[in-house]
């Protein structure tokens, strides 16, 4: 049998390479509730996603739903449904986003609707950043303590993080501030509102080793007071 040129096996090693695939690490993304977001598919292999699926894993069990068959949205849910599209590359966007879809999202290819499946995954997980007060927004004004509370929701479990994540609050005014640390991304700021906090806007930022990541943003409107310019007659 005739020698095969070095070179030669070096192009074939690189051509498999290529048509395997290879699972690339989980790619994390950050949204908001009520934004949109579009979660990406590295491993696309048909452009007009004839080959693409998406499977989606909420709290990490074995129970994945398959969201997307070869390029079609196959959720039965309506109101999910309606919220799921394919982007461009692929990708699965999630319009109005909720505390719900939270979760693993893994993009797979099929060349056959039959398969195998062609190549290595690619997940994004996906985790919702969340702002909220227990006190009535009818009930905000001067000398009433407001407390807000910001979580980061994830796969695992209420304001859970990992390694080098951590929520913060701001801006942190006054002596009467301040900040309970119930988790490294879930954490609570109670504040005795002034007459200046009215129309303040509080906000709540995730970093990743002081990065920034997201931010969300939580509005003291004092009810029943005008910041209304009257003119002077």
């Amino acid at each position: 049998m005739a020698d095969v040129p070095q070179s030669f096996l070096g192009l074939l090693v690189t051509v498999l390479y290529l048509l395997t695939g290879v699972s690339g690490e989980t790619l994390s993304m950050f949204s908001r509730v009520g934004d949109d977001v579009s979660l990406p598919c590295n491993n696309v292999v048909h452009p007009d996603c004839s080959s693409t699926t998406w499977i989606y894993n909420r709290d990490g069990s074995t129970g994945n739903i398959e969201e997307v068959t070869l390029g079609k949205i196959k959720v039965v849910q309506k109101e999910r449904a309606e919220r799921l599209s394919l982007g461009s590359n692929c990708s699965l966007h999630v319009s109005n986003v909720r505390a719900e879809d939270v979760g693993l999202y893994t993009c797979q290819q099929y060349l056959k609707e039959t398969g195998p499946k062609h190549g290595g995954d690619a997940p994004v997980h996906l985790s919702v950043l969340t702002i909220s007060s227990t006190t009535a927004v009818t009930d905000l004004k001067p000398n009433v303590k407001m407390t807000l509370r910001c979580s980061l929701l994830t796969d695992t479990q209420h304001g859970t993080c990992r390694s080098g994540f951590s929520l913060s609050w701001g801006p942190k005014t006054g002596t009467k501030a301040q900040v309970t640390q119930d988790s490294s991304c879930d954490i609570t700021l109670t504040v005795t509102l002034q007459k200046e906090d009215n129309n303040r806007k509080w906000t709540c930022t995730l970093t990743e080793k002081g990065n920034m990541k997201i931010s969300i943003d939580f509005t003291s409107t004092f009810s029943g007071m005008c910041s209304c310019y009257v003119p002077i007659i």
